[in-house]
């Protein structure tokens, strides 16, 4: 964990002020001042308080700088992070069961955003460990965020499905029940890990990320570097989907995420490219997405089933469901792909 010191293990100078004294729910918001140090002491406070930056959840937030007001790439990946880090702040508070799945679905959106962020960038990066243990930590977040989204989508998804087409059959109704306690139990390990001093670590290394990429004064402009990133996805989208047909579920897995990398990419440069064509290419990206999407759903409702102990007629109605939504999500992919490939390449110039 970060402990904000520096090499000779005195804190940075800097002042801090209380700004509000204690507020209604108990927190208190503090300014810190200093000369590039606003993430080390945050990291220090972090270790025994639950000290975390201010973003979204404040009435009147600072504005954070767009990615089409940068000129070069380690601004622009300063900004992408800092966007990153303000979602995650405002929708982790939100992760309960008795909440809807926004918040756990908008906070693994934020960390994949992020996570994209540094792929995309990657050649900017500054080297080290510490870059090195935000990414990891972000990966780490991910994963366990992961079971909750899962049995939220199973149960608002092919869940719903099955109650519909057997209303009252107790072998179903068991099932559903065991899912839904399986969707608790996920729950109940997110307050621990986002409320916990291993979340504050992370967003404050986020932070000392970004205030690195500020200070580095030269890089590669942002608009050339976008191009090259952009056609790099495009290209592997297109080589992985050439038989797009043919390919088997795994493939068509494989394939998903490149879809999803490339959406990323696509989504965060985009406003650099404003216009029509910009907006039909990443409508139909999306659509080929969350085509592709549908059928890695089916695979992994089959596999919580599974984890429940279905067996018999209960995990053959299961597996029937899917194979039928997997098979409806094959022509829909087709069909988008198809689009997609027609689609203009916004970022080309001339």
């Amino acid at each position: 964990m970060p402990d904000g010191s520096l090499p000779d293990g005195s804190l940075p100078h800097a002042s801090l002020t209380v700004l509000h004294g204690k507020r209604a729910d108990g927190s208190a918001l503090l300014r810190l001042v200093g000369d590039g140090v606003y993430a080390a002491l945050g990291a220090a406070l972090a270790q025994n308080l639950p000290a975390l930056p201010a973003f979204g959840s404040l009435a009147e937030p600072d504005e954070l700088p767009r990615i089409d007001s940068a000129e070069t790439a380690p601004a622009a990946l300063a900004a992408g992070l800092r966007a990153g880090l303000s979602a995650l702040l405002l929708h982790a508070p939100t992760c309960r069961p008795q909440l809807p799945p926004t918040g756990v679905h908008q906070s693994r959106v934020a960390i994949r955003r992020m996570r994209a962020k540094l792929r995309i960038f990657r050649d900017v990066l500054p080297p080290g460990e510490a870059t090195e243990r935000f990414a990891a930590g972000l990966r780490d977040l991910a994963a366990g965020l992961g079971p909750a989204r899962d049995w939220d989508v199973f149960l608002a998804g092919i869940g719903q499905l099955l109650s519909a087409a057997a209303p009252g059959e107790p072998r179903l109704r068991r099932l559903l029940h065991r899912a839904r306690k399986a969707r608790l139990a996920a729950y109940a390990a997110l307050p621990p890990m986002l409320e916990g001093a291993g979340f504050r670590a992370l967003v404050w290394q986020g932070m000392a990320l970004a205030e690195a990429l500020d200070a580095t004064r030269d890089g590669p402009p942002l608009h050339g570097f976008a191009q090259d990133a952009l056609a790099r996805r495009h290209r592997r989208l297109r080589k992985a989907g050439r038989e797009i047909e043919a390919l088997p579920p795994e493939a068509l897995h494989e394939l998903r995420l490149d879809a999803k990398k490339l959406r990323y990419a696509a989504d965060l440069l985009a406003p650099l490219w404003p216009g029509q064509e910009t907006r039909r290419y990443l409508r139909r990206l999306a659509r080929l997405q969350d085509a592709l999407g549908l059928a890695n759903d089916a695979t992994v409702a089959r596999g919580l089933v599974l984890g429940l102990g279905a067996r018999g007629w209960v995990l053959g109605l299961v597996e029937g469901f899917a194979l039928a939504q997997a098979a409806d999500s094959r022509e829909m992919a087709l069909d988008a792909w198809d689009r997609w490939r027609k689609a203009g390449r916004f970022w080309q110039e001339g």
